[in-house]
């Protein structure tokens, strides 16, 4: 377990905010799911007693006679959110003293990061081009998210679960909203941002990201001395062959091959 490589990629000030949200994610999702079950149970309890329902007053929160069952907005709902935005304020201003911004220096075409990362809200569709071809990553998978987004309103006419959490009267349109955000977006920011090494290869988390140099076949990335060359985006015997002849005469650089691409992206080692 490489602790200081995984300390490394954690505390990273762009990586700061996805472990923020993980938690939170979890908490909401624990919240919504145990207001939803409370709900269930009170609807089941109120189809079983017809004389109960006509009286209750349809919240699974405790309720006493002499309680307004509405109230103002000013001061009970805008003070709460008044503290909130308070609050939020302070947690922005001190995050902003204590980490550093993510910049780095200006683009260099013949430097790249590796790994080259999108940002964070678009790691899902980088992560999508490893399984499939740009065009349907790129493109068309997007296109039919956008416009499944806009048919679920017209698939899901079930007009229950208004106002309220609810599991068993909105089956299809919770489960439909969590394969599309918690699997199909979210597990995949995880793996782009926590997982993902050099030549975009999969790491656990902890695992000694490779260096240019050594081979690894766990972590299926070879690499090679290469001269900086067309020969570079080659591959195949011809292509070892006259790396091989060129190597004493050119600028060194370490190639790290990306099995889904079959391109060698030089890092330069030497002069």
């Amino acid at each position: 377990m490489d602790w200081k490589q995984l300390w490394e990629i954690l505390s990273a000030a762009d990586n700061v905010p996805i472990i923020a949200m993980i938690p939170l994610l979890a908490f909401y999702m624990y919240l919504a799911w145990k207001q939803a079950h409370a709900n269930d149970v009170l609807i089941a309890q109120l189809a079983g007693d017809a004389a109960l329902a006509k009286t209750h007053h349809r919240k699974a929160w405790p309720f006493k006679p002499g309680w307004a069952k509405e109230v103002h907005v000013w001061p009970f709902l805008l003070r709460i959110e008044f503290l909130a935005a308070i609050i939020v304020t302070i947690i922005l201003m001190v995050w902003s003293i204590t980490l550093n911004a993510p910049l780095e220096e200006p683009a260099n075409p013949n430097l790249t990061m590796n790994p080259a990362k999108a940002p964070w809200y678009f790691l899902g569709l980088q992560e999508m081009l490893v399984y499939f071809d740009p065009w349907i990553a790129g493109v068309v998978m997007p296109t039919l998210i956008i416009f499944g987004l806009m048919v679920i309103p017209y698939i899901d006419t079930n007009p229950l679960g208004a106002g309220y959490y609810t599991w068993k009267q909105r089956k299809f349109a919770i489960g439909t909203f969590l394969f599309g955000f918690i699997i199909l977006w979210v597990s995949m920011i995880f793996i782009g941002t926590f997982i993902r090494g050099p030549g975009w290869q999969w790491f656990w988390p902890g695992q000694t990201w490779d260096r240019p140099g050594t081979t690894t076949g766990s972590s299926m990335k070879s690499t090679a001395i290469c001269p900086i060359s067309s020969e570079s985006h080659r591959t195949g015997a011809k292509a070892s062959s006259a790396r091989r002849s060129s190597a004493d005469s050119s600028p060194s650089v370490a190639c790290w091959y990306t099995p889904f691409s079959g391109v060698r992206t030089p890092r330069i080692i030497s002069a």
